[in-house]
């Protein structure tokens, strides 16, 4: 094996987890490629601790300003995508850290649920510290490495109950995914380098952006009963392609789902884009979203108030299908209003 391959050390168990909270530090983040990040910008997460077997926390850090996450005309105190991100990179870190993977592991996500809770306009947010309790079950060992896992996480903002998620992850070696995604493209895998798009006929303002550059969807089609875009892929972008992807990432997918909530909100209902918060969300991810072929994402463009189910098909075939919790939003907290 090489040195990348080689399993990484599994840390010691805590036990108790009040006293694997007192541990965790929040004054560096961990090293980029543990949590599969190449940008320092990119990378919240700060520690982890492990509870026990099955248990862990972990620390990150909310940055004061971002160009992706802290772009919302809404002026929203937390990014239930960035939350999402701490989650996710608290998973990764875990997988290498807690249970032994290899460095060069492949993760393969399965599903995945956010569900944000009100927390009052006054706490202050940003930069705040952020701690996961982090709860494991349904694994999946094979010759001793994990290949599947549940996680079940309570996210905590300013000592606050912020959000809870729900991730299942499968786990694949190296080997076996680039045999996978080559015969998928005959030998020929490609990347999202390739792909670079600078423009958008969709207005940042309608999907409750500012910045022209964090727009995802393209092509927007507005009826009386549907919702539709196209997916706008762009490489370059520092945060949703934070290095050389072979496929479009989940995060990227769920960007484009919130967006279109939103414009479905705001176009086909005449609510401002500003007055809209999607405060939850849950996706079941069927198939690899391919960059090198256009991706459709759509909505029957149900009413603020109520769960939008947002449809991602490419060449007929349905590759993800999410539900997003869309309320109008709430002056008294920074979440919308239930």
């Amino acid at each position: 094996m090489t040195e990348l391959a080689e399993r990484t050390e599994v840390r010691t168990a805590v036990a108790d987890p009040a006293t694997a909270i007192s541990r965790l530090a929040f004054d560096r983040t961990v090293a980029r490629g543990e949590v599969h990040r190449e940008a320092l910008s990119e990378v919240f997460l700060t520690d982890s601790v492990r509870v026990d077997e099955s248990r862990f926390v972990a620390a990150a850090r909310l940055p004061a300003s971002h160009a992706y996450y802290g772009d919302h005309t809404g002026g929203t105190p937390i990014d239930p995508l960035l939350l999402l991100e701490c989650c996710r990179q608290a998973e990764t870190h875990a997988v290498h850290a807690h249970f032994g993977a290899p460095r060069d592991t492949k993760f393969v996500l399965q599903s995945w649920s956010l569900t944000m809770h009100p927390l009052p306009a006054n706490v202050h947010i940003g930069p705040a510290e952020v701690v996961i309790s982090a709860h494991t079950d349904e694994a999946v060992w094979r010759a001793g490495e994990l290949r599947a896992m549940r996680y079940r996480m309570q996210v905590y903002v300013a000592g606050r109950h912020a959000a809870d998620v729900v991730m299942r992850v499968q786990y694949c070696p190296d080997e076996l995914y680039r045999l996978m995604r080559g015969r998928c493209h005959d030998g020929r895998v490609p990347s999202s380098d390739d792909f670079r798009f600078t423009t958008t006929e969709v207005a940042p303002g309608l999907v409750g952006r500012d910045r022209p550059e964090n727009v995802v969807l393209t092509d927007a089609r507005v009826g009386a009963d549907r919702v539709s875009a196209r997916l706008r892929i762009d490489g370059g972008h520092p945060s949703l392609f934070d290095h050389a992807q072979d496929h479009v990432p989940g995060m990227v997918l769920m960007e484009a789902g919130r967006q279109l909530a939103v414009l479905a909100a705001s176009t086909a209902h005449g609510t401002p884009a500003d007055a809209v918060e999607v405060t939850g969300l849950n996706a079941a991810f069927g198939a690899y979203a391919e960059l090198d072929t256009p991706i459709t994402v759509s909505t029957d463009g149900a009413a603020v108030g109520s769960d939008l189910l947002v449809c991602f098909e490419q060449e007929g075939r349905v590759l993800v299908e999410a539900g997003f919790t869309c309320l109008p939003r709430n002056p008294n907290t920074d979440q919308g209003a239930k």
